[in-house]
């Protein structure tokens, strides 16, 4: 075979290879192009792993509750009730009964005070002397505000209070199904529930403002974080500066408050808040 044929047919060859690979890589490119809405590529399954691991605002993991523009004020017609004298320690179960009464189920403080879930777990003081050579009492040992009433809540200075959960439970007792938990909800959702014409217990302070009076004892399930000015009060309006509650502490309806001190004292607490559903 002589050398110019020999070249001739190397070009040919050539020619064919890269033919073939082009015809090849045409094949590659359809599949890829036209593939079937399952078959995803590797590098988008990738990200599409990724994105699902990390958290996003339009994925939370809880709930989402869309509420609509709050009026500038509200105001709700709610009778007053005072724990006193029965329940010197009864501040939520008396708002819990104003709740009730403007839901259309009345229902007496006494009654809920009975029925309210407690805590038997009883006080154990740790004593001492201070500086002074007085003696101090301090709490040692005691129940928790989350499974129950601390304390005796008809005994003056014996008994600290209760905390949203179980307060939740009696509330659902006494209406089932109609129980709403707000707790840990932005404060505008309380005044959203207040605005749609329904009150709301909430927790706070008795001064209505933040506290550094602050103790911590042990339960059967850890440590409690309290204030003895701990207390409830069922909100019933609101304006621009001001927050109005049904103050169980002194029997006044619609008593006027700092609003944004009463949302550090209620964000203190635990940002507790109850009420119930409307009907329908």
């Amino acid at each position: 075979m002589g050398r110019k044929e020999r070249r001739r047919r190397r070009i040919k060859w050539s020619f064919r290879s890269l033919l073939l690979s082009g015809v090849l890589a045409l094949a590659v490119y359809y599949v890829i192009a036209f593939r079937a809405p399952n078959q995803v590529p590797a590098p988008a399954v990738a990200a599409r792993i990724y994105s699902a691991s990390r958290p996003a605002a339009a994925q939370p993991a809880v709930p989402v509750h869309r509420q609509e523009p709050l009026p500038a004020t509200a105001m709700l017609n709610v009778p007053a009730q005072s724990q006193y004298p029965q329940l010197p320690n009864g501040c939520e179960v008396t708002s819990l009964s104003m709740l009730l009464t403007a839901a259309g189920h009345p229902v007496n403080k006494m009654v809920l005070a009975k029925e309210e879930p407690t805590d038997p777990t009883k006080l154990v003081f740790d004593i001492y002397r201070n500086a002074e050579n007085k003696t101090v009492h301090v709490v040692k040992f005691w129940g928790n505000p989350n499974r129950g009433f601390v304390g005796q809540v008809g005994v003056a200075n014996y008994g600290y209070g209760i905390y949203h959960g179980p307060l939740t439970k009696l509330l659902n007792r006494v209406l089932p199904g109609r129980a709403e938990d707000l707790t840990g909800r932005p404060f505008s959702a309380v005044l959203a529930q207040v605005a749609r014409g329904i009150p709301v217990v909430a927790w706070t302070t008795t001064t209505f403002r933040p506290t550094d009076d602050w103790v911590t004892w042990e339960s059967p399930e850890g440590p409690v974080h309290a204030t003895p000015l701990e207390h409830a009060v069922l909100i019933v309006g609101y304006n621009k500066n001001q927050i109005f509650v049904n103050n169980p502490l002194n029997g006044r309806r619609a008593q006027p408050v700092d609003k944004e001190e009463f949302i550090q004292a209620w964000r203190q607490l635990g940002e507790q808040a109850v009420t119930v559903r409307p009907l329908g």
